[in-house]
Order: structure tokens, then C-alpha cells, then sequence
């Protein structure tokens, strides 16, 4: 509880006041991470893992964008600092316990933004502005954004992955989605879903403890979107 109220205090004022309330709850993930380590090492190994491979296979590396950074526990930061030109972490909440991994780069930059469409409808589209951007990632944010909007679950859901396929570079999603979004080849349906763009889907056996019930943990790569535009 003392490390808690530790990292509330020392996030508080760095936190602009619009997103405040949002900081006891982000506390408390931090805080079940720390809880859950060994519990939880197989998904986030996964997520990392997923990003480092895909790093690999971009030719121009200028600008990522990691959507959902939250306490960067999937996050390789060091990797993506070492190797682009500029990272870019967006969420809610980004709270103190990161900014040792953070400081001892100067091309990492943290941006406090509502990524629900739920609150706003076109929740991305500051991605439009960033001329030189070469990734975008989505990282475990499609199960909090349908968390946060109860009865809408779908909806925001699908208008998030909508509108990461409209980006002109490459996305990497990895989350919880529901199963039956993907058939047994691996591939998500437009037929399961209303994205046009169908996604290969990486099964993992397990994710964190706490996960909501419903949803299967997976890693998605859009299909043929990681090549060289």
C-alpha cells in the first residue's frame, strides 16, 4: 500500500488534471503487476516478444507510436529507443514507476490522450499529423477500451481496429480479443467482424491473471501490412 500511494504522489502532479482520475485506477495495475509477476510473465514475454520480431521487418524507422504504453511492462522500450528515431507513448496515465527506463533516452516522449471512441470519435486522429510515422502498435488496449464502455463493448472495439486499417503504415495489435473473431486458420473474418482487412492471429496459451473471462489472449499482426511500404 506504501508503494502505491508512493508512485499516486510522485505521478500526481506530472499528470495533467483532466486525466487525474484516471490515476487510482492505473496505480492499481501497477500495483497487481507487481503482485503478479511471475503470473503474468508468459503474456508479457509474448507482447514484447511480438514486438521485438516485428521491428525486424521495417525498413524505414523514423516514427513508432505505442498506443496503450500504460506501465510499460510489454513494453521493449529499450529496443524501440535504440532503434527509431522517435517513440511515442500514448495513453491515459503514464506514471513515475517508468521514468527511470524512460530519462536515459531523449527521443521518448509521453503523450496523456483518451483513446475511446466511446469519449471521442475519432480518438486517432493525431496519428494523421505525424508525417513520419513508420509504426503504430496497440498494445492490450482493445480489452480496457471495451472495459470502459459497457454496453458498447463492440462498437468501440470495432471502431478502434476500424480505424488503425485506415493508418498507411504498418500496425501490430496485440490484446485479448474474443475468440470467435477468428477462424481456425488464424485469420479474422470480415465475416466475424467489420473490419475489411482479415489479420493473422497468434494464440498464446495463457494471459494475465484477471483477465476478463470472455476473451481468448492472442497477438495479432495485420496481414501483409508489416512489408516496406
Amino acid at each position: 500500500m506504501l508503494a502505491e500511494l508512493m508512485v499516486y504522489a510522485a505521478s500526481y502532479r506530472s499528470t495533467p488534471p483532466a486525466f487525474r482520475p484516471h490515476l487510482g485506477e492505473a496505480v492499481g495495475l501497477w500495483a497487481r503487476g507487481q503482485r503478479q509477476t511471475r503470473a503474468w510473465a508468459p503474456h508479457l514475454a509474448n507482447s514484447r516478444g511480438l514486438i521485438d520480431t516485428s521491428i525486424d521487418d521495417l525498413t524505414s524507422r523514423r516514427t513508432v507510436v505505442v498506443l496503450g504504453s500504460g506501465p510499460l511492462f510489454d513494453v521493449p522500450i529499450e529496443s524501440l529507443c535504440r532503434t527509431f528515431k522517435r517513440v511515442l507513448l500514448v495513453d491515459r496515465i503514464h506514471l513515475s514507476s517508468i521514468d527511470k527506463r524512460i530519462d536515459r533516452y531523449s527521443n521518448v516522449r509521453r503523450d496523456w490522450r483518451d483513446l475511446s471512441t466511446a469519449n471521442q470519435p475519432d480518438a486517432l486522429g493525431f496519428l494523421d499529423a505525424i508525417d513520419d510515422l513508420d509504426w503504430v502498435i496497440s498494445l492490450n488496449l482493445v480489452s480496457q477500451l471495451a472495459r470502459a464502455a459497457p454496453g458498447a463493448e463492440r462498437a468501440v472495439v470495432d471502431a478502434h481496429l476500424d480505424r488503425l486499417a485506415t493508418l498507411r503504415c504498418p500496425v501490430t495489435l496485440a490484446g485479448r480479443c474474443r475468440a470467435t473473431a477468428c477462424d481456425g486458420n488464424g485469420k479474422w473474418r470480415p465475416s466475424a467482424r467489420k473490419t475489411a482487412t482479415p489479420v493473422a492471429c497468434i494464440r498464446w496459451q495463457r494471459g494475465p491473471t484477471g483477465a476478463t473471462p470472455d476473451l481468448t489472449p492472442m497477438a495479432v499482426r495485420p496481414a501483409g501490412r508489416l512489408a516496406s511500404r
